[in-house]
């Protein structure tokens, strides 16, 4: 093994040995076998400078970057959820005291007509000839003239009430995603209305009804009053006015006639405006008879005439008129029914 020989650098000359060992040095050269391996140089540079070492990357873990996620994504949803909920709140509320506001106008006209519905028994009635008198007969088509009045001017509130409130149970089913969590409110009050709207279904009905019937009556009534203007009239050997009254209850009687299938009125009333219309033209014969002064033929005028005013006295007048009112408590039943649903809601 080769001694690794460390001097001055080989600008630099070493100095000479001694002379003695000079020439043991040289005499050691001639007599050691070659050898071929490398020299090593006698000098070695000084090492250079080393690169530093690269910096420790500390890595996160994937877990803790996980958790990180997780973190943000449920604030985010938190947030979300909030933002959902206040907005969800305040459509809802919106919608909510729009449908109430509308409800209670709605309301408001309803009581009217509740009170004119409650109130109709007393309005129902069918005078005749044997118990009425010429101011019952005034009475009652003042009372049919009022109940007309009032129904046609029932109608169109009735009609705009109904579209307000389809209106405002419409508005409460928009945007159902954002109304979640109020959707049990917004429920009720669409039932709530619900309900109104279908008394007021039974409230047009009725009313509609009504303008029917009492125009009918008026017409009736008006027939009884002109039959004791003709009675008066004759009495009084008035007959231009007797004619003329006449001329007014064929008028009058045709008229209910055309009106007599009004809702609620049973057959019979037909009938027996057909028989007062008979008793109408044999007064007008009477009347005629008498001023040619045919005294056979106004005996025969009279007796006809008594068999008609027998007709008309033979009807059940408040059997018709039972069975009328029969006919309209169950719309006013169903009515109420409707209207106490909503206010127990």
């Amino acid at each position: 093994m080769n001694k690794r020989l460390v001097g001055p650098p080989p600008d630099e000359k070493p100095p000479e040995p001694p002379p003695e060992l000079k020439e043991e040095e040289e005499e050691e050269q001639e007599s050691a076998p070659p050898d071929d391996s490398p020299v090593e140089p006698s000098y070695l540079p000084p090492a250079a400078d080393a690169e530093p070492a690269p910096a420790v990357v500390i890595s996160t873990p994937r877990s803790t970057r996980t958790v990180v996620i997780a973190v943000i994504l449920g604030a985010v949803l938190v947030v979300a959820a909030m933002g959902y909920a206040g907005a969800g709140y305040a459509f809802s509320s919106s919608r909510l005291d729009s449908a109430r506001s509308v409800y209670n106008d709605v309301v408001t006209h309803q009581n009217t007509i509740t009170d004119e519905f409650n109130n109709i028994n007393s309005k129902l009635t069918a005078v005749n000839l044997t118990s009425s008198s010429p101011t019952d007969y005034q009475q009652s088509h003042d009372a049919y003239v009022q109940l007309v009045g009032q129904s046609e001017a029932a109608q169109p509130t009735i009609t705009a009430d109904d579209a307000s409130l389809a209106a405002a149970q419409s508005r409460l089913n928009e945007s159902a995603w954002l109304t979640v969590l109020n959707r049990s409110n917004l429920n009720q009050v669409s039932a709530k209305i619900g309900h109104e709207r279908n008394a007021l279904a039974s409230a047009k009905t009725i009313t509609g009804d009504m303008v029917q019937l009492g125009t009918f009556f008026q017409s009736y009534d008006d027939a009884f009053l002109d039959l004791d203007t003709v009675s008066s009239k004759e009495q009084a050997s008035d007959f231009p006015g007797a004619a003329a009254a006449i001329a007014k209850l064929k008028t009058d009687t045709a008229k209910a006639i055309q009106l007599s299938g009004a809702p609620g009125l049973p057959p019979e009333m037909k009938q027996l405006m057909t028989d007062m219309q008979t008793l109408a033209v044999d007064n007008a014969k009477l009347l005629d008879d008498a001023i040619k002064s045919d005294a056979n033929a106004a005996q025969a005028d009279v007796k006809a005439v008594e068999a008609d005013v027998a007709k008309l006295e033979a009807y059940n007048y408040d059997k018709i008129i039972s069975e009328v009112k029969s006919f309209y408590q169950p719309l006013i039943d169903a009515f109420n029914s409707e209207v106490a649903k909503a206010n127990s809601m």
